[in-house]
């Protein structure tokens, strides 16, 4: 009995593709797909019952693939948030999603149509990819439908789904400034971040809005990174006391909780003695006393209207777009 393999051998390609040309995946190219069709036909090869049953019963087969992923990164819980959003969307539909680690070396160890030919994928989510990554100059030119979370893919098939950090992030430093702080200490996240600099620009922005000069701001390049926010605000505040600046603007809620130790490690009061502020909206901030006022990004949504608009993008019902997803200002106490 001939076998999907032996179709598989003659045509030169994977058993997966003989799987999706025979079952009409609009993924496989009408030339591959006649071929395959042809050399099926002339093999005298039939698909077994339980594989027409599976093919009746089509699923959509999508994966998020998340860069970044660790025990110091804010990705961790929005990555939870996320799912959450993915699984709303998917929830009663005929769908079959996976979730996978990937890195800037296995990027380019790896092109994203290869990994997607390998796992039989019509389209995916990206998240936490770095400004320089190999898959963002691929995905200008790929035939794959991708949907990119919190960074702008270019390309005939590339779809975003985004806060406005630059109006986000002008929306927390004039909330510091209003709050009587005029000595602002940035504490930055990491450059190859494009959220990094969309967020720098909002601050700058805010420092226009209320004439603050130069000179009485200070940046501290923390990276997103925990440790090194509270090492960096530590230090600062050991050798400045309350001399200079004294509300720190965060780019991110873990370094915004970094900074709130720090202060208090060196026997000052959060909220009186210095500000702090976050961005991203995590759980953790709803056990520190005084709340720390940050911005929340609403990823739970992000999550579900990247799924929406990847599927519609896969359906040919939508096509790709950039969209942005409300922010919202949590004042603190």
């Amino acid at each position: 009995m001939v076998s999907i393999k032996d179709v598989a051998k003659e045509a030169g390609v994977s058993v997966s593709t003989v799987s999706r040309a025979l079952n009409d995946y609009d993924d496989v190219k009408e030339s591959t797909r006649k071929k395959i069709q042809d050399i099926a036909k002339s093999l005298g090869y039939r698909p077994s019952q339980s594989a027409r049953n599976l093919s009746s019963k089509r699923k959509e087969n999508v994966a998020i693939l998340i860069s970044g992923l660790g025990s110091n990164s804010p990705m961790d819980e929005f990555t939870g948030n996320m799912l959450k959003g993915l699984n709303s969307y998917i929830q009663g539909k005929n769908m079959v999603i996976a979730m996978y680690g990937i890195s800037s070396k296995m990027q380019a160890k790896q092109k994203l149509s290869e990994f997607c030919r390998q796992y039989s994928l019509s389209g995916v989510i990206l998240a936490g990819l770095k400004l320089g990554d190999p898959y963002l100059e691929e995905i200008k030119y790929t035939d794959i439908p991708c949907v990119g979370i919190d960074i702008k893919l270019e390309g005939k098939m590339g779809a975003s789904i985004l806060t406005n950090d630059v109006e986000a992030f002008r929306d927390i430093t004039n909330y510091a400034v209003k709050k009587g702080f005029f000595k602002l200490v940035l504490v930055r996240g990491k450059d190859e971040a494009a959220v990094t600099l969309d967020r720098y620009e909002g601050f700058k922005k805010a420092l226009k809005d209320n004439d603050i000069s130069d000179r009485d701001v200070d940046i501290l390049n923390c990276k997103f990174d925990e440790e090194l926010a509270y090492k960096n605000v530590k230090s600062y505040i050991e050798k400045y006391k309350k001399r200079k600046g004294r509300a720190f603007v965060c780019m991110s809620d873990l370094m915004a909780v970094a900074a709130a130790r720090a202060i208090e490690d060196l026997g000052y009061r959060l909220g009186d003695d210095f500000l702090v502020t976050g961005f991203d909206g995590i759980q953790l901030l709803n056990y520190i006393k005084p709340r720390i006022a940050t911005i929340d990004q609403n990823m739970i949504e992000k999550g579900y209207e990247g799924m929406r608009l990847l599927i519609k993008i896969i359906k040919n019902e939508e096509e790709p777009r950039t969209i942005y997803i409300k922010h919202k200002l949590i004042k603190g106490e």
